[in-house]
């Protein structure tokens, strides 16, 4: 008989803390968002520079092949650690959430130049990603002394700048027309979620069995799953709704300006 138990780590660099450590608004919240800022900034500021630089297609594989590292580096880390609440149940950890998806989503976009993955990582990005970045409530427990920390931070970040390189660099643009793109991954994803939810003890995959330790919006979604679907369906359709608007107003706009004017119309009568 086999009597080895493998031991999970907590302790050092790769583990966690057993108390809250991480403070929302802190220096190691405003910290990553600074750099988001700076990183859009620089993008766009550097945008016709970075199109004709040499060396851009190597620059875009270097930023798309660390994301797909970060992300697999976030279950070699697991091995190590195990599940912080009792360190066995790691069918918990399966990759089933909205985030993990973007972040490989937005890597492949970046290495293939797709706008078909674009048009999905730019609305998923600027809607639901933006609230793991003011609620952040799933790294409580690591700091700026851990690395789960700064894996969580470039999952969250470095897709939204993918987006914004693509948008500035490159001139793709996002289209209202093709938001059934972004509305159908997260229908796929959510039912694999909910299958796993009701047949994995404890899972929470999308956060559609319970809320989250921490300040989330998914603590205050109803605990039915049919009422939480539809609320966070109806979310959905109103920051997407939010993001498409100066798409809209463009577009009206334009042709408004292109229609002829009444005058133009009485003269050649």
């Amino acid at each position: 008989m086999n009597d080895f138990v493998y031991e999970y780590h907590k302790e050092g660099f790769f583990g966690y803390s057993d108390e809250p450590i991480f403070e929302y608004f802190s220096f190691a919240h405003f910290l990553p968002l600074i750099i988001l800022g700076l990183g859009i900034f620089l993008i766009y500021r550097f945008r016709d520079k970075l199109r004709a630089w040499r060396h851009e297609d190597t620059f875009r594989t270097i930023i798309g092949a660390w994301l797909i590292f970060n992300e697999c580096s976030y279950y070699w880390r697991l091995l190590y650690v195990g599940n912080s609440n009792d360190g066995t149940q790691m069918m918990t950890f399966l990759p089933l959430e909205v985030c993990e998806w973007t972040a490989f989503i937005a890597a492949f976009m970046l290495l293939k130049k797709n706008k078909h993955l674009y048009d999905i990582a730019f609305y998923i990005t600027l809607t639901l990603g933006l609230i793991p970045l003011f609620t952040p409530a799933v790294i409580t427990r690591t700091g700026l002394g851990h690395y789960r920390y700064y894996a969580f931070w470039v999952e969250h970040i470095v897709p939204m700048l993918g987006v914004f390189y693509m948008t500035f660099v490159h001139g793709f643009r996002p289209d209202y027309k093709k938001l059934y793109k972004p509305f159908a991954f997260l229908a796929v994803l959510a039912c694999f979620a909910i299958y796993a939810n009701r047949h994995i003890p404890d899972a929470n995959y999308m956060y559609l069995a319970a809320g989250t330790p921490g300040d989330s919006l998914a603590n205050v979604l109803p605990s039915n799953i049919w009422a939480r679907l539809a609320v966070a369906f109806g979310i959905l359709c109103v920051l997407f709704a939010l993001v498409s608007l100066p798409q809209i107003i463009k577009e009206v706009k334009a042709k408004r300006s292109a229609a002829p004017k009444p005058e133009a119309v009485n003269k050649k009568q």
